[in-house]
C-alpha cells in the first residue's frame, strides 16, 4: 500500500517535480517505494566516476567562493584543469556578495518548494545571477536548458523570495540564470527573466503540483505512455524494475 501521506508536507525540488513530469512510475519507485539504483555494471561505474567528479568540483567551487583555501591532488589532472578554469573565469570582486550552495524554501498557496543553488551572486546594481555548474562531457545548449525544470524552479523561487531574503526590491528583469561547464570555459548559457515569464512558470508549476497531489498511484500505470523515457532511466537495463511491473500487470 502506498503511503501518500509522505507527500503532505514535502517541499518539492526540481528533481522531484521533473521525475514526476517525465514518468509518474519512476516517481513512485524513487520517492514512495524508496527504491534506489545500485552500481552493477561497467557503464554504471563510469556514471559514478563522472558523478563523483561533479561532486568534487562543486565542493571546490563552494570553498572558492567562500574564500576557503582550495587544495587539489596534483594527480587529478582533470579536476585541476576544471579548478583553474573556475579561478580564471570567475575572479572574486569585493563589491559582490557570493552565496555558494545556498538553499531557499518557499510556500505559496498549494506550492511548497525548495532549491539549492550552486551559486548566487548579488551585484551592487541589484542584479542577481544564479550560477549552475555542469560537468558532463556533453555540451549543453540554450534551447535545451531553458526548458529544464531546474531553470523554471530556480528562477521562480528566487523571484518569489528575493524581497524577503535580500530586503530590497529586485525586479524580475534583474535576475538571470547561468549554466557553465568548466570543460567549455568560454561558453556561458544565460537565461533572462521577466514578470511575464514568472507568471507563466507559476502557472506551469501549480498545474504540475496539482496533478502530482491528485495522482492515484494505486491505479494501473500505462508504462507505454512513457516508454520513450526508458532509455534515460536509472531503473532501465540491469534492474528490470519497470519490466517486472509490466509483466505483473499483464499477468
Amino acid at each position: 500500500m502506498i503511503d501518500i501521506r509522505k507527500l503532505n508536507h514535502v517541499y518539492y525540488s526540481q528533481n522531484l517535480l521533473n521525475t514526476f513530469d517525465k514518468c509518474p512510475y519512476k516517481f513512485k519507485i524513487k520517492y514512495l517505494d524508496n527504491i534506489r539504483w545500485k552500481k552493477d555494471s561497467i557503464s554504471d561505474e563510469d556514471y559514478y566516476e563522472n558523478m563523483n567528479m561533479g561532486l568534487d568540483f562543486h565542493l571546490i567551487a563552494q570553498r572558492y567562493f567562500s574564500n576557503i583555501p582550495v587544495v587539489i591532488n596534483d594527480s587529478d589532472a582533470k579536476l585541476m584543469e576544471f579548478t583553474n578554469s573556475l579561478r580564471e573565469k570567475f575572479p572574486i570582486f569585493d563589491e559582490n556578495i557570493y552565496l555558494p550552495e545556498y538553499e531557499i524554501k518557499m510556500r505559496k498557496d498549494n506550492i511548497r518548494m525548495e532549491a539549492k543553488y550552486d551559486l548566487i551572486i548579488i551585484k551592487p546594481n541589484n542584479k542577481i545571477e544564479i550560477w549552475d555548474w555542469k560537468t558532463e562531457n556533453r555540451k549543453l545548449d540554450y534551447k535545451e536548458v531553458i526548458k529544464r525544470m531546474q531553470a523554471i524552479v530556480y528562477m521562480y523561487i528566487l523571484g518569489e523570495r528575493s524581497l524577503e531574503i535580500f530586503d530590497k526590491e529586485i525586479p524580475f528583469e534583474n535576475i538571470t540564470m547561468n549554466f557553465w561547464q568548466p570543460q567549455y570555459r568560454e561558453d556561458i548559457i544565460s537565461i533572462n527573466y521577466s514578470e511575464g515569464i514568472h507568471r507563466t512558470h507559476e502557472k506551469q508549476i501549480k498545474e504540475l503540483i496539482f496533478r502530482l497531489n491528485n495522482y492515484d498511484f494505486s491505479l494501473y500505470f500505462n508504462i507505454e505512455l512513457y516508454r520513450k523515457q526508458c532509455k534515460y532511466c536509472d531503473f532501465a537495463g540491469e534492474s528490470h524494475v519497470c519490466d517486472e511491473f509490466v509483466l505483473a500487470n499483464i499477468n
